[in-house]
């Protein structure tokens, strides 16, 4: 008995560490979805404000369920609201999406979000939406330890609740509020605010809500000893959930059940709610709830005294539990990201308070910082070339142990004219790869003159400060395209060096074509929009490829860098895909100048062309070179169809999916 007791007093502290999360509107989804198709299908449709509040909702209503539908409604909320010109909804829009990348764990994108949901709200002065933007911020604050600046800003939200008469809101922020308190371990403030919530949620007769609520009053009253009052409430929370048909607000409730039991010592009870939650939890795949359950299964089984019994679920609370460790650290990670960048916003927006001469400093010093950063990467580029020379020389070596190989080869007459013929062809690749590596090696020796040339120079003037503050922004913008160049100009040589020397391992992986393209053009934005150049993707989100995920990106970058070169203002970049047999193709079009006969013929010889694009951008033709070796190298085929001042098509293939594989990105 005494055993048994100091297990159930483990499990109330363990249980009283466990982290609390709000549960999303799922109930709603179906409804909504309904009331936007009446309104869609009605006579005179139009995509008035009442529409665009209805996708906002609907966005809202994934919340904790699907990032991709939040973002999905949130999009087309905001693409109506600035057709309509109708703020709220924009304002909305925005903060929904920011609530998506907080699902995704991508703080700084929310708090981008949130901020400009703020402004648009501040603008047109909405109290409400000044309110709930200034909530989620708040509650971003919780979520990295900021606990007396969140209680602060929910104390100002509050006050505008309180005003407006928003019961729904105020239940929702009360809850809030208990959740910090339940953070720094004050649950008599937890519960106070936990039940007052609960008293508003059940005059609204929100159901839903009042669930949730009477589960956290019910965790804090058993966190008091309160064992019994606690499994009343989680029987309130239970009867809902069953007749609603919700299995994972079943599961999680007859967790709590369970380990209340096992601090009532009522063994057979606990086993009987712990392993109705485990069996749910597994039919739903939730991990956490698997580790939860089995949890309290092997600490009961230990206080009944079956240790077999409780060592077969100590093994699966393990086994889940490591699983979540990893991914709540990877969720750390981000935290720790997101906390350095909301802290460097925060301290940029002091700065800019700051007077101008101590602006112009700050100015010069990160400038004087992207000098030294450019001034490294053209030595390492130096010394790339210099590697690049010593493996020429190596090769010429090789080259002749191979001749000295062919004279004992001359000795076996009878395969002597076949290996001569081969030896012959061999030759002829090797003067041309020679040829065209001279060609590389002289333009790399000759671009890396100007970028050098440009950065002494600057130095000098930097150290007779003899130049003003926009001087060296001129100069630097300059001197910084001629470093994106060089950046460009290494990384094909790296991985086209790597290619040469047999340095690459070709690693297929499953690639979802329509994000991994997302991510691509991310990187390519500012530079196109630079140039007023339209990036669209077009791919559909069910396309996969399986080939080897960095060398696909060399391919993708070089061909969308290689259509921004050769593109003017206005005109457009698309990337398309399908499938073909066992294979996928994508297409990178552009409606730039195109490529004339001549050039392409070069090209498609698989000779390296130096050109310049259409605002006098470098390029030294090793792009498409790779491109060419990287698709062969994943068992696909690559191709150019071009037509002079109309545009471009690159296509390159790569292989579906094995129907058996698991690995993906």
């Amino acid at each position: 008995m005494k055993k048994g007791c100091c297990i159930a007093v483990f499990i109330g502290l363990w249980w009283l560490l466990l982290p609390r999360q709000a549960a999303a509107q799922a109930s709603e989804i179906p409804r909504l979805q309904k009331l936007i198709l009446v309104k869609e299908t009605m006579p005179g449709f139009q995509k008035d404000p009442a529409y665009i509040d209805l996708l906002n909702a609907l966005a809202h209503s994934y919340y904790a369920i699907n990032s991709d539908s939040i973002f999905h409604y949130a999009k087309l909320a905001k693409e109506y609201s600035e057709s309509a010109k109708y703020d709220k909804g924009l304002s909305v829009s925005w903060r929904m999406k920011g609530n998506g990348y907080e699902l995704i764990g991508d703080y700084t994108k929310m708090l981008s979000c949130y901020h400009e949901a703020l402004t648009i709200a501040a603008r047109i002065n909405d109290a409400t939406l000044i309110a709930t933007t200034k909530m989620n911020i708040a509650l971003f604050n919780a979520e990295i330890g900021k606990y007396d600046e969140a209680l602060a800003g929910l104390e100002k939200v509050r006050g505008i609740y309180e005003k407006n008469g928003d019961s729904l809101q105020l239940a929702n922020l009360l809850y809030n509020f208990s959740d910090i308190y339940f953070r720094q371990y004050q649950y008599d403030k937890a519960l106070e605010s936990d039940s007052q919530a609960l008293t508003i949620v059940k005059a609204l007769k929100n159901d839903y809500f009042a669930a949730y609520l009477n589960n956290d009053v019910g965790k804090m009253l058993s966190v008091k000893g309160l064992n019994k009052e606690a499994l009343a409430r989680y029987r309130e929370s239970l009867d809902y959930y069953t007749r609603s048909d919700n299995k994972l607000g079943i599961t999680e409730t007859s967790t709590h059940m369970a380990r209340t039991w096992l601090l009532l010592m009522n063994y057979p009870e606990a086993l009987r709610y712990a392993k109705q939650s485990l069996d749910l939890a597994r039919t739903l795949k939730r991990k956490k709830q698997i580790r939860d359950a089995s949890k309290v299964l092997a600490d009961t089984y230990e206080a009944k005294g079956d240790y077999p019994g409780a060592l077969e679920y100590f093994k699966l609370y393990k086994d889940f539990s490591d699983s979540l460790f990893n991914e709540e650290t990877r969720q750390k990670t981000y935290e720790s990201q997101a906390r350095y960048e909301f802290e460097r916003k925060e301290s940029l927006l002091k700065e800019e308070q700051l007077k101008k001469d101590a602006e112009h400093d700050h100015i010069v010093r990160d400038q004087r910082m992207e000098i030294a950063i450019a001034a490294m990467l053209i030595l390492f580029l130096s010394i790339l070339v210099f590697q690049l020379f010593r493996s020429k020389k190596d090769k010429q070596q090789a080259n002749q142990l191979l001749q000295i190989k062919n004279g004992e080869i001359g000795r076996q007459k009878e395969v002597l004219e076949q290996q001569k013929e081969e030896i012959e062809q061999q030759a002829v690749q090797l003067l041309l790869n020679n040829q065209e590596k001279d060609k590389l090696f002289s333009i790399i020796a000759h671009d890396l003159k100007g970028p050098l040339n440009s950065l002494k120079s600057l130095l000098d003037l930097l150290k007779e400060n003899t130049l003003s503050a926009t001087e060296i922004q001129l100069m630097t913008h300059e001197l910084r395209k001629n470093v994106d160049y060089s950046a460009e100009l290494v990384n094909n040589i790296l991985f086209w060096a790597g290619s040469q020397l047999n340095g690459i391992v070709v690693m297929p992986v499953v690639l979802p074509m329509q994000g991994f393209v997302d991510d691509l053009l991310g990187l390519f934005i500012n530079q196109a929009a630079e140039k007023k150049i339209g990036l669209k993707n077009e791919i559909d989100d069910s396309l996969k490829g399986f080939a080897d995920k960095d060398m696909i990106q060399v391919v993708m970058r070089n061909l969308l860098s290689n259509a921004i070169k050769f593109c003017e203002p206005g005109d457009h970049i698309t990337i398309r895909g399908r499938v073909i047999g066992e294979a996928i193709e994508i297409c990178v079009a552009d409606t730039g100048i195109g490529i004339k006969e001549e050039v392409l013929e070069k090209i498609n010889r698989n000779e390296s062309v130096n050109t310049y694009g259409t605002a006098k951008e470098k390029g030294t033709g090793l792009g498409l070179l790779l491109c060419r070796e990287f698709t062969r190298d994943n068992n696909g085929n690559f191709r150019i169809e071009s037509e002079w001042g109309k545009g471009s098509w690159f296509y390159f293939t790569m292989p579906k999916p094995p129907s058996s594989s698991s690995i993906s990105v």
